[in-house]
């Protein structure tokens, strides 16, 4: 190496320092892959992920950018605007009528993607993510009362809670509408008129009240309409299960049923609420062959369920002893009808309530399966789900969103831990740097120089004064430091040997420095 001395090297050093050009034959980069976990934790905002929230207040209006509609202007922790953030990864999810019209590489028909109200978002850097996260990797555990969880990633892109009792997933679901994406009324996608949405059933366990998800709202002139699948006759069992909340009506209005209006006298199912507060439950094959059962419900949220069960009704209200129906002798009770929920079409006589959670079922239920659909405590089993958000392995983004109130601002949970895994490229440079017996055998300490900076002063004589390497420095071709290497101990320069030191470094692109030698 041909080294040189110098008072200034874009630096504010005052004593000279050895600067020179690397042989191109003692660098070396090559590539490898290496698997790295990534860290996170509550309070933090480093680069291993970025935390947001994306929570409309307004669940009516979703105002577009650019519009005159007010915005929601709550703010994330660098800055950015909650309903902006909300745009940018709108894209990712399902709308009811377009299920696998998303972006990014998604599991289709194992990867549940679906947008609530609220969205807590751990944004992860790309140089983070490398070739992806990996599957399975991602997890966050809540530690702090009241939140204390497990979140994982089960490796088709959905995050669940370890803890969710899934034995209590009901099989057999023909139908199930819990209006939990309906702040956004464009991911409606059956017939209605007439129909609003509000706050949802609220947790039974939490002070002050928290909703669960979304509700619809009839007002007396609205209703619902929708193919409804499965078989309904009277060799088939069946079960419908929805919460309501409703005082006593002007007439026995339509809560829902398989049935087009309201003379008709065949049907399997025609669930009302009477004039008494009431919820009656009819099947009927014509109208003399009817069969009705009914209970009263108070004004606040009730749990129904109504069900056939071999020749018998059986109607459930919040999991007492269910009353139980006569024989059901009639022909048949099967009929080509739409569901209808709320009313038959747009008139002043219709229900005047609020419904949430309707689900169907092509069987009979269980004691504990009516338990488990009632159960509104704060991890029950109400939503039927133990899937929470989502992991976008190639877009680094993990979004947790749920109806459930106690994930929407995780982000924000004073004791929390979460970690995930990615596979990155990394670039391994080696330099071979060598110092010849010949080159920096005197001290460069400027103290050691005369007033003329060139010449040694006399008393700098003998061995004792003979320099020691302790630092080498990569400088890029702007002379900008890349790194420093620490000698473990400073090795004294001898003008009788040669000595080579090997420096390598792990870096995220390639590296073609200099070298600085102190």
């Amino acid at each position: 190496m041909n080294g040189t001395t110098s008072n200034d090297l874009n630096t504010n050093t005052t004593y000279p320092i050895v600067y020179g050009l690397l042989d191109k034959s003692n660098i070396k980069n090559q590539t490898f892959f290496s698997y790295k976990q990534w860290d996170l934790s509550s309070g933090s905002s480093t680069q291993n992920a970025l935390p947001l929230n994306a929570i409309y207040s307004d669940y009516t209006n979703l105002a577009l950018l650019g519009t005159e509609l007010s915005l929601n202007d709550s703010k994330n922790i660098d800055g950015s605007f909650q309903t902006i953030i909300y745009k940018s990864m709108y894209h990712l999810f399902y709308t009811k009528n377009q299920l696998y019209n998303t972006y990014d590489i998604s599991n289709q028909g194992t990867m549940k993607k679906f947008l609530y109200h609220s969205a807590s978002i751990f944004s992860i850097p790309n140089q983070k993510i490398g070739y992806g996260i990996k599957p399975t990797s991602f997890e966050f555990t809540a530690s702090s009362s009241p939140y204390i969880f497990k979140l994982k990633d089960d490796g088709f892109g959905n995050i669940y809670n370890t803890s969710y009792n899934t034995s209590s997933i009901i099989s057999s679901l023909t139908y199930y509408e819990g209006f939990n994406e309906y702040f956004d009324t464009t991911r409606i996608n059956y017939e209605s008129a007439n129909v609003t949405y509000i706050p949802g059933i609220n947790l039974s366990d939490v002070t002050p009240s928290a909703s669960i998800g979304m509700a619809a709202r009839f007002l007396g002139n609205g209703y619902i309409t929708t193919q409804l699948d499965g078989d309904y006759n009277r060799s088939t069992e069946y079960a419908i299960s929805f919460f309501i909340s409703g005082a006593a009506q002007s007439s026995d209005n339509l809560v829902l049923g398989k049935v087009s209006n309201s003379v008709n006298s065949m049907y399997p199912f025609k669930i009302e609420l009477t004039t008494d507060s009431k919820i009656k439950f009819t099947i009927s094959s014509a109208d003399q062959l009817k069969s009705s059962i009914s209970a009263s419900i108070s004004s606040s949220w009730n749990h129904i369920v109504c069900q056939k069960s071999g020749s018998k009704m059986y109607l459930h209200v919040n999991g007492n002893t269910p009353i139980t129906g006569s024989n059901i002798n009639s022909d048949n009770i099967n009929n080509a009808s739409n569901l209808y929920i709320g009313g038959f079409s747009t008139n002043t006589s219709n229900l005047i309530a609020d419904l949430d959670e309707i689900r169907i079922f092509n069987k009979a239920l269980s004691i504990s399966d009516v338990n488990a659909l009632k159960d509104r405590t704060t991890y029950g089993t109400c939503l039927q789900t133990n899937i929470v958000g989502n992991v976008f392995y190639n877009s680094g983004l993990v979004i947790v969103s749920s109806p459930n109130p106690i994930y929407n601002d995780i982000i924000n949970i004073d004791n929390f831990n979460a970690y995930y895994k990615s596979t990155k490229q990394i670039n391994e440079f080696s330099a071979l740097i060598n110092v010849q017996s010949d080159q920096f055998n005197s001290s460069l300490n400027s103290s050691l120089l005369n007033d003329d900076m060139s010449t040694y002063q006399s008393y700098i004589t003998g061995s004792e004064f003979s320099p020691y390497i302790t630092t080498i420095g990569l400088y890029d071709n702007n002379s900008k430091l890349l790194a420093i290497a620490k000698l473990a101990q400073p090795i004294k320069k001898r003008s009788d040997i040669d000595l080579s030191f090997l420096i390598q470094i792990d870096t995220d692109q390639p590296l073609t420095p200099s070298i600085l030698i102190e």
